[in-house]
This record gives C-alpha cells, structure tokens and sequence, in this order.
C-alpha cells in the first residue's frame, strides 16, 4: 500500500480538481423546486444495499474473532479480569465492593462503562477471549446501522428546511447517497474495523455518542411535528393567547426521547475519559442549535440538563474526591474510589504552545498518512485510519459542511457541535489516535460530504453531455471515486487478516495467557513460577486474567514495582514471579528441580540449552505460541 496510496492520491487530486472546474462552470439557477413528499426510491438502494454493506461490514468484525489478533493486550485483560470478579466476588482487584470508576492500574486505564457491560456477559456466558471481544465487536456492528441511521435522518430534515435550490438530483444525493456513502466509510474503513476486534474502553464510545445523537435528533423530528403549526399562531387574535402557547408546548413523546437521549449522553462520560470534556461542550452546542430552530423547548432543555445531571453526578463525585484529594466515599453496596497517582495528559506552563503544535501535528498524521509510532494495535503501516489518499477528500468535505453551516443546513451544524469540542480538546492533550475517538465521527461525515460533491458534478455531466463520449467519460469518472476505497479495503482485509498476528505478536502476546494457565495448574503449593519479561508488556495482568486468581488471593499476596507509580505494574503474586532469576544461567537445572516453572519466550531456549547439566529428556516442555512452558518431569 506504499506505493499504491501515492498513485490513489493523485487519481483523487485529479477528480477533485476537475469536478471543482465543473462547478464553477455549471448552472445554478436553473434547479426548479420539487415536491418532496412526492418522491420515492427503489428499496434497493434504500434497504437492500445498506443492508448488504452492514452485513459485510458485521464480517469484518466477526470473522476469526478470538484468532486475529491472536492473544490478548495488556488492557483487554485487565477490563476482563476487572469485569471477571466484578461478576463473582462483587469487588475490584483493589478490595474496592462495586466501585463508581475501577481504579485498575492505580491512575485509571479502564472506564466503567466496559467494565461492568463485560461484567454482566461474563456472568452470563463466562469469562473467555470470546465474551471479551463479543462486546465492541457487536456494538461495532450496532454502530454502522446507528451510523446510517442518523446521518438519514439529519439529512432529511435538512433537506426539508433547506433554503438552497432544491433539484431530484439534490435530493438523490442527500436523502439516499450520503447516509449510504457514510455506512460504506465507517463500514470498511481501518480505524473501525480495527477497534471492532479488541476490547478497550474507548473502542465502544463511538456507539454511545452516534445512538444519543440519533435519539436527539428523532427527539426534534417528533416536536417540529408537533409544532408544525407554530406559525398558524400568529394568525390569531391576543384574546388566542393559550391557543398559540398550546401549539408551542412540549410535546411529551419528544421530551421523553430528550431525557432518554440525555441518559445515553451521560453513558458516553462512563465510556471513556476523553467523553468528560467533550460531550457537555457538544450538548451545550446541540441545545442552542435545537432551540433556536424551535426543535427544543426551554422545559426540554431542562429536562435534559436535570437527567444529565443526575446520572453523571457519581462520576462528577468521584473526579472531585480525587481534584480535592477527599476521603473515599464507601458504603456497602458501592465505592467511590480514589486514584493512587495523579495523572496528567494535558498540555501546560511555559511549553503549552509547543505542545499544542505537536499535538495538531499528530490529529493532522493521523487523518493523512497515519503515525508509524503509535501501537500497532490501531494502524497498520500504510493504511492510517480513512486510508491515506483520501483527505483531500475529507478536507473538500470540510470545507463544503463550513459552507453550509453558514448557511444554517442542520446536518452541518451537528457534526460541527461535535468536531470543534473534539478538536479542542485534541489539542490541549497528549493526543494519540486512541483519545482521537471522538473527532473520527464527524470526519466520517465530512468524507462522505466530499464524496457527494464529487460524484454529483460528475452525475450533473452525464445528464447533460451533449455527446456520447463526454456520457461515459462522466460516468468513468464518477465510478473512480468509490472503486479505489474498494481496492484498498480489499488490500486492507488481505494485510489484516493474513499478516496482522505477526506485526502484533509484541502487543497481544500470543500464547502467553495459556502458558500462565498451564503452569498454574502444574505449580506445587511451595514452587514458583519464574515468568520471562521478554516480548511481553505487563505480563502480571495477562497471568490474572488466565489463572482466573480470586482478588483477595491477589490483594493477599500481590507486590508492585512502585506501589505510587502512575501506572502500576505487579512483579510478583501468589506463585508467579516476573522476570527470570539473576542466576538462572548457571543454576536454571537447580531451580527446575526444585520444583520450579519457567515462562519463556522462545527465543530464549539457548538459557537452558547451555545452561550446565541440562538434559532437555529429563524435563516436560509445552509450547504455547511464541512461549514455552519448563517444568521437572513427573
């Protein structure tokens, strides 16, 4: 993908540069006005498709599941072992009974809201790789009919309140193409694909905040119906005053689809950490967007803001205890726990410029060309999250949505309300694609926007060409656009699923988990197991989550390397010890004797091979992917 992105890039330039020349040449005063309760479209490209692309889509995210990538990060284990005694001790690996926000490695690193959905399919269907992932890849799934569905949405009511001269093709391309066009980009795009298939928290908030979106907005839809005769008011006579304020009245079913959309907004904060600062900023936006528009009463407004408030009050409790550095807040049936290190991501003192350049630099890489230095976990070199060649793209569709908001189009206006915050909010912390999770939603719309334009200027020639070559040279042209995401989907899914385990085996540690598991059902009570710190990262959490250790054994015996550092990392706990024993080159046979068990990784079999008086006939040696397990023989 190398050198194809270069190629794909240029074809992209060429077709945008070209359908911008045929707009700045077209006639725009001839678009008559149309009856759009009159206009229909063929099921097909209404239910039919969208359905195929979802069910391609659900696929992607399914296919060899447990497989690829083969073992489990760091994080997935811990929300799973978090999630693991949650649902059969009813506390947190820190003794904490129910807590508000699981503390996990001392400074956070797993939000509650994927700790306690894994809860509950684990007490349902057990704690394995399988029920770990079934989450964010289903509600990934969820996310591309959620998708479709609000971007339909926002533009049909759009289009009905729309000032701009209004054609069929118009329509076409608002109605039926863009909601289309946006199912197919997060369908098939990498970013998505990708945290689909791992568990971590933040790789479930897209799904949170497109479903309050979509809520909201049918929320409007329901009191501009209601209201729909608002104007009518000013017909009557003062004497009609209760009759027109009746007509402005809350209608009831969409004030409870606001408070409902409120409660799923205050779940977005419980879903990730980046969701506290931008999600209140984007309600604020969304609010006086509605209201204005007369989609909102002030009595919703309030309604709403009374909900939010109620349901994100323990949160809001609970980053006060730790701002104020409070006593922690326990009772029995629930804790509100404290961090056990103070942990910064944002930006400031006498650096803060820098920093904010860097950090526009790094939103900036990953919406190109992608960033080689982050985790292999979200980005595989030479496919960045929408593909590279695509920007222009998106950048076209940026400028066009700036445009129409000017105008007032509501679509416009709601992907803005959540792109600005998420922007602002990437620039004043350490960012990194992860923590990017909310600006990539507006971004998909925004690549849709680009797409439409294109391909519409395109449409516009093909009607109009007065001769047959400029017909299928139109149509040629239109057909590049969508063929080259096709092709580097395909390129994607042929990298992904075929060498992906091999560019991620450092990060997922395939075989690890299996060989702790082995050899804590080999252990005798006195023995220990010696495991290697090579290739692994934090291995104690990966050995958690496998050996299914009970909390209190862990809290009983559990020693960190610095209990107060910012992330916590254990090096020993009831038999395991991370990191192999300083003299294990001269006496490795000693310890095996003894009763002992080795974790290695297997490149590092030359230890034993040449360690003094080793016989590898006189010992059991099982293979776990790239690790081994060594022990006495029986």
């Amino acid at each position: 993908m190398e050198t194809t992105n270069p190629v794909f890039l240029i074809c992209y330039l060429g077709i945008i540069t070209i359908s911008l020349f045929l707009y700045s040449k077209r006639d725009r005063t001839s678009f008559s006005k149309i009856n759009l309760s009159g206009i229909t479209y063929n099921k097909i490209y209404t239910v039919v498709i969208p359905l195929a692309v979802i069910l391609i889509g659900t696929a992607l995210r399914l296919y060899k599941l447990t497989k690829i990538p083969e073992g489990l990060h760091q994080d997935e284990a811990s929300i799973g072992y978090e999630a693991y005694i949650l649902s059969e001790f009813g506390m947190d690996r820190d003794g904490n009974r129910y807590p508000i926000y699981p503390i996990t490695y001392g400074s956070g690193g797993g939000s509650p809201l994927m700790i306690y959905l894994n809860a509950v399919t684990t007490f349902l269907f057990g704690s394995n790789v399988l029920t770990l992932r079934a989450l964010p890849a289903f509600l990934g799934v969820l996310t591309l009919v959620v998708t479709f569905f609000v971007i339909k949405t926002l533009s049909h009511e759009s289009i009905l309140v729309s000032d701009s001269a209004i054609s069929i093709q118009y329509v076409t391309g608002e109605f039926l193409w863009l909601p289309l066009v946006s199912l197919c980009i997060v369908s098939f795009c990498p970013w998505h694909i990708m945290l689909s298939r791992w568990s971590l928290d933040s790789n479930t908030t897209p799904f949170w905040v497109l479903l309050a979106m979509l809520v909201f907005v049918i929320a409007s839809t329901k009191q501009k119906e209601s209201t729909a005769f608002d104007n009518i008011g000013t017909l009557f006579k003062s004497r009609d005053r209760k009759k027109r304020e009746s007509l402005r009245a809350a209608d009831s079913k969409a004030t409870f689809l606001y408070a409902l959309s409120a409660f799923l907004y205050a779940l977005c904060l419980y879903s990730y950490g980046a969701a506290t600062f931008v999600i209140p900023v984007h309600l604020i936006l969304m609010c006086f967007i509605f209201t204005k528009s007369k989609r909102m009463t002030a009595f919703q407004v309030f309604c709403g803001v009374l909900v939010f408030a109620i349901f994100t009050a323990p949160l809001f409790v609970f980053y006060v205890i730790n701002f104020l550095d409070l006593p922690e807040v326990i009772t029995p049936f629930f804790t509100i726990t404290k961090f056990t290190a103070k942990r910064s991501v944002f930006a400031s003192g006498s650096g803060i410029l820098l920093a904010i350049g860097k950090n526009l630099f790094t939103i900036i890489k990953n919406l190109t060309y992608g960033d080689s230095s982050e985790q292999i976990l979200n980005y595989i070199p030479g496919f960045p999250p929408f593909y590279a060649f695509t920007f222009p793209m998106t950048l076209l569709g940026i400028v066009i949505s700036v445009i129409r908001a000017k105008r007032g189009e509501l679509i416009d206006l709601v992907m803005h309300s959540l792109f600005l915050p998420a922007l602002l909010f990437g620039l004043f912390v350490e960012e990194d694609i992860t923590r990017m999770v909310l600006i990539f939603i507006p971004v998909i719309y925004y690549l849709a926007r680009g797409f439409i334009f294109v391909v519409g200027e395109f449409v516009t020639v093909e009607k109009e060409a007065p001769s047959s070559i400029k017909h299928y040279a139109a149509i040629l042209a239109k057909s590049v656009t969508p063929l080259l995401l096709i092709v580097a989907t395909l390129l994607f899914c042929r990298s992904y699923f075929n060498d992906f385990n091999d560019l991620s085996a450092e990060a997922y540690m395939p075989g690890y988990g299996q060989a702790c598991a082995y050899a804590d059902k080999c252990v005798s009570e006195q023995s220990t197991i010696y495991s290697t710190y090579e290739h692994v990262s934090a291995p104690f959490m990966v050995a958690l989550y496998y050996t299914k250790t009970s909390p209190k054994a862990f809290l009983q015996t559990v020693h960190y390397k610095d209990p107060n550092a910012e992330f916590r990392i254990a090096d020993s706990f009831t038999h395991f010890r991370f990191g192999l024993p300083d003299d294990m080159n001269e006496n490795a046979v000693t310890y095996l004797d003894d009763g002992s068990i080795f974790i290695l990784h297997k490149t590092q079999l030359d230890i034993l091979n040449n360690a003094p008086g080793y016989n590898p006939e006189a010992y059991v040696i099982k293979s776990f992917g790239n690790f081994i397990v060594i022990k006495a023989g029986n």
